[in-house]
């Protein structure tokens, strides 16, 4: 290749890509014209031009600037496999580069109607959108089993056309994979993911239980013997009481724990139908009532201390009854 050529290659590339918003029509510099001309080799050519128009404002990728001068293994403007693609917007393909190849293989590769192999932007939308309601639900079943979608964050059996829409999102990330392996069946990507959910779950951060200090409840039944009966508890008294705050305050937060939904075997038709019971699992504590561990330590205060809290009840009384009487005789002898 000459540098005429590589020029003309490169005023060609620059003709079949859609500016960015808000940017002019991309073209070649004339400075840059100048500067391959006077380049030492074609390879020193494409550097510069490379450098020149490359960036993260430019819909030109290196893969591109490199495909135009004969240096990647990527179909070159002179490909007949390429003919067809040169006078339109080149496509992006969903998780990689489009100067990507795999084991020798190009993104742009085609079969023999010309139609690309693998995933281009928009095909988590068109593969899925026309399909029937069954087999959408498979579908998002497998993306539910694979841990990349929620249940309830789709409707089961539709196929969104919202590019944000959770299952959208979900199924892009399974083409993108299929790209990146160079398998253009996206199943076996989709099995990767139901095969290794349990795997990247074991990474992430689970919420754990922190219960409350020892000293601060101990501190708590201590305060409340001297409120209502004048005294520090005994130390049978302290533990009893301390380990059923501790037991409660656990309890409570068990009761708040939401159902969990066991991954891995979810069935379209199961999504169809809403029958899920068999793949939730309900908490250890069944919050039936609330759990008020502060009420309970109440109640077991007044259980235990019943008989004292009635003998105080009872000296009070007496000792009002006296003073009235007191009073009286006061008030009488005045």
């Amino acid at each position: 290749m000459d540098k005429d050529q590589l020029i003309q290659n490169l005023q060609a590339l620059a003709a079949s890509k859609s500016p960015l918003p808000g940017q002019a029509p991309l073209f070649i510099p004339q400075d840059l014209i100048d500067v391959i001309y006077e380049a030492p080799s074609i390879e020193a050519a494409v550097q510069q031009a490379v450098a020149v128009l490359t960036g993260p404002n430019s819909p030109l990728s290196a893969g591109d600037i490199y495909a135009a001068g004969n240096l990647s293994v990527e179909p070159s403007l002179q490909d007949k496999t390429y003919e067809q693609i040169t006078s339109n917007e080149l496509p992006n393909f969903l998780g990689v580069p489009r100067n990507y190849s795999v084991d020798g293989v190009s993104i742009y590769s085609t079969d023999t109607e010309g139609n690309f192999l693998f995933y281009k932007d928009g095909a988590q939308f068109s593969l899925l959108a026309n399909e029937p309601p069954e087999l959408v639900a498979a579908v998002q079943a497998e993306l539910v089993n694979g841990g990349i979608l929620q249940v309830g964050d789709f409707v089961p059996g539709k196929w969104s056309t919202d590019p944000k829409a959770p299952e959208v999102e979900a199924f892009k990330k399974v083409l993108g994979r299929a790209n990146a392996t160079g398998n253009p069946d996206f199943t076996v990507a989709l099995r990767w993911y139901v095969d290794n959910q349990l795997s990247v779950d074991a990474f992430e951060p689970q919420e754990a239980y922190l219960p409350p200090d020892y000293a601060t409840a101990s501190q708590q039944i201590k305060n409340l013997f001297k409120t209502n009966l004048k005294r520090d508890p005994k130390p049978y008294e302290l533990e009893l009481l301390a380990q059923q705050l501790l037991t409660d305050s656990k309890q409570a937060y068990l009761a708040t724990e939401e159902p969990e939904l066991q991954l891995g075997n979810i069935t379209g038709e199961e999504l169809l139908t809403g029958n899920l019971g068999n793949h939730i699992s309900q908490p250890e504590v069944q919050a039936d009532t609330k759990i008020d561990p502060s009420a309970r330590l109440y109640e077991t205060f007044d259980k235990i201390t019943k008989p004292e809290q009635q003998r105080i009840g009872e000296s009070r009384d007496i000792q009002t009854t006296n003073n009235i009487i007191i009073d009286a005789v006061t008030g009488l002898s005045g």
